[in-house]
């Protein structure tokens, strides 16, 4: 069915936000707002408000915040139609006619719910069987408690190759074969893909069976330990994450998720007291897999087998991960001793083993440092600048801007203090060979023109102390020439400076434009790496990342104002995805105007160079490295 645009508008204004979330949050009253210890985090001070005439929530803590749709999603973990279904019944609203093909899907669908209930039924029954004996001994032995094994819904499928077809008998049997219960080949009776194994249901976020897995009892030649449903209307490997029915509400007590590689090790955490754990179903973490984590929390641990193939489903999870990685979502990577798994490593040392093994987790960069570091031997120097080669591979993957300067920032100080390990620094002599004692005077013209433009919004007195800086130093043009030319694509009100800025940093001598770049203060990872420079230095470096993030913001907004709008004009032929991206992108602009306010309420602090003599510290050779291997963003 297609919802458009205005419809959506009329549900949100129907529906008073605070009503709603006093269903499962209590709500205290304070002035026009409300307010509240946040549902997404632990928290003692409230920083939660709901705003009903602006009808939306939003969390100065965590930074969750949405509109009622966007709380039935996140806090309530419903599919975003389910969530539109719901709140039109309290809005009184008639959900738009469905596409005749849609309702023909949904029809079909609701049958194949009916069937992987009543397999479920059966499954479970035959686990209380003579037949399911030797399930419970399994059971029995893996130390499951009766309490788990009823949540999680254990049940046994009989070495009968027609057993579901007779029970299930009223059900048509193309929609047996069609869940993946029954396998039907051209010429042959069809017969149940399920036989002497150990079933277990797999959920859809909503609780619904949907799938099933079964763990072979007796080893047959060629039969895998583990089958799982092969993928069907309800079914998708790569969306579906086992448990995640029962784990998203733990994690939003526990603000944590912990993936693991398979559905019996998430039972063994559950049977130990740890209710968030999910898993991937017969596949690697896929990017759609990582989205779901991120709607419940905003870093998940992975904790996979400590084994080569753990290790390997690591990497590849890490991969998947680096263009997804967006500002406040991540991941860490928990690593089990080699040969473990969870349940192994809690039955051979207890609950609290495991749970320091969570808490020595690595944040994702430290955790990708240490796989590039340990995947070949670093003893020559071409080994070491393959080291390099694949970690900057890594970083240009993250496609957003802000997180990809500061992972190559970060990993080339790693490699800097690896590769070019600190030596006895030689005796100081100053350079002097350049000097600038003073700026670049600025034309009357130019001074009436950015004095002009200061008077303006906030964007208009950042762009105006941007300018300034150029104006008065171009050399530092020369690495923003990229972020200029963008700026001057998107505000043709600063073009003819951006212009006349560049063509200035290209009359320079090749000294000039490298000396304000000294390595010694051309960055905060630098400055640490020489503890001995003078404030000056430390000022300077400081002021040159500030005129960093000023030009990365002038450059954004037009980015996010754009994508807004394409987000907006596609809501009428995927209001879902939609809704989706704009929510999300409706979050980073209140984040980007935050900032933006407050680089301009301040004067950007001059970069100058150093030119007192006494002052400044020449760097050793080590320390050339180090400037070298850093990232001017």
């Amino acid at each position: 069915m297609a919802l458009s645009p205005q419809w959506l508008d009329q549900l949100r204004t129907r529906v008073t936000l605070s009503s709603v979330i006093m269903r499962t949050t209590k709500l205290q009253r304070a002035g026009r707002e409300w307010k509240a210890c946040c549902p997404f985090h632990d928290e003692k001070t409230p920083s939660f408000t709901v705003n009903d005439e602006k009808g939306f929530y939003h969390c100065f803590g965590c930074g969750a915040h949405g509109d009622v749709i966007r709380w039935m999603t996140d806090q309530r973990g419903l599919q975003f139609m389910d969530a539109v279904k719901e709140l039109a019944v309290v809005a009184g609203l008639e959900m738009p006619a469905p596409d005749p093909r849609e309702a023909q899907k949904a029809k079909r669908r609701a049958g194949l719910h009916d069937a992987m209930g009543a397999a479920q039924q059966f499954f479970v029954s035959e686990l209380s069987t003579q037949r399911g004996a030797a399930a419970r001994e399994y059971l029995n032995k893996r130390g499951f408690s009766p309490a788990i094994m009823r949540e999680f819904g254990f049940g046994y499928a009989p070495d009968e190759r027609q057993a579901l077809a007779t029970a299930l008998g009223t059900l048509p049997p193309q929609l047996l074969v069609e869940g993946g219960l029954r396998i039907a080949i051209d010429g042959k009776d069809p017969y149940d893909r399920f036989r002497d194994r150990l079933m277990l249901p797999i959920h859809d976020v909503r609780g619904r069976v949907i799938a099933f897995g079964g763990r072979i009892l007796t080893a047959k030649e060629g039969a895998p330990k583990y089958l799982n449903s092969p993928e069907t209307p309800l079914f998708d490997k790569g969306r579906t994450l086992y448990n995640i029915h029962r784990a998203g509400p733990a994690a939003r007590k526990s603000d944590r998720i912990i993936v693991v590689e398979g559905y019996m090790d998430v039972i063994a955490l559950a049977n130990a007291g740890i209710a968030e754990g999910v898993a991937p179903l017969g596949t690697a973490l896929t990017e759609n897999h990582i989205a779901e984590l991120w709607r419940h929390v905003p870093c998940p641990i992975l904790c996979f087998d400590g084994d080569a193939a753990g290790q390997r489903a690591v990497r590849r999870a890490i991969e998947r991960s680096l263009p997804l990685l967006k500002p406040g979502h991540t991941l860490k990577i928990a690593w089990l001793p080699a040969g473990l798994d969870p349940d192994d490593l809690i039955k051979a040392k207890g609950v609290a083993a495991f749970e320091q093994v969570l808490g020595k987790a690595q944040p994702l960069l430290e955790a990708l440092w240490t796989l590039e570091a340990r995947a070949t031997p670093l003893d020559s120097p071409e080994a070491k600048a393959g080291l390099k080669a694949r970690l900057m591979a890594h970083i240009e993957a993250i496609e957003e801007p802000d997180v990809r300067a500061l992972y190559r920032r970060d990993l080339l100080d790693k490699f800097s203090a690896f590769a070019f390990p600190k030596r006895e620094k030689a005796p100081f002599t100053p350079r002097k060979d350049w000097r600038r004692d003073r700026e670049e005077p600025l034309s009357p013209e130019l001074a009436r023109r950015l004095a002009n433009l200061a008077q303006g919004g906030s964007r208009q007195r950042l762009t105006a102390s941007v300018m300034e800086q150029f104006a008065l130093y171009p050399e530092l043009a020369e690495h923003h020439s990229a972020a200029l030319t963008e700026l001057a694509e998107n505000d043709p009100s600063v073009a003819s400076l951006v212009d006349r800025v560049l063509a200035r940093s290209q009359t320079l001598e090749a000294d000039d434009k490298n000396a304000i770049f000294d390595a010694r203060w051309g960055s905060r990872s630098a400055e640490q790496s020489a503890p001995g420079l003078p404030r000056e230095a430390q000022d300077a470096a400081t002021a040159r990342e500030d005129l960093a993030e000023a030009i990365a913001l002038l450059v954004e907004g037009p980015a996010l104002d754009k994508a807004l709008a394409a987000a907006t004009e596609r809501f009428e032929h995927d209001p879902e995805g939609a809704f989706a991206e704009q929510q999300r992108l409706l979050k980073r602009k209140l984040a980007f105007d935050a900032r933006l306010g407050q680089m301009a309420t301040r004067r950007i602090a001059r970069a100058t160079p150093i030119t007192d003599s006494k002052a400044a510290a020449a760097p050793s050779e080590d320390g050339e490295r180090i400037g070298q291997e850093t990232d001017f963003q």
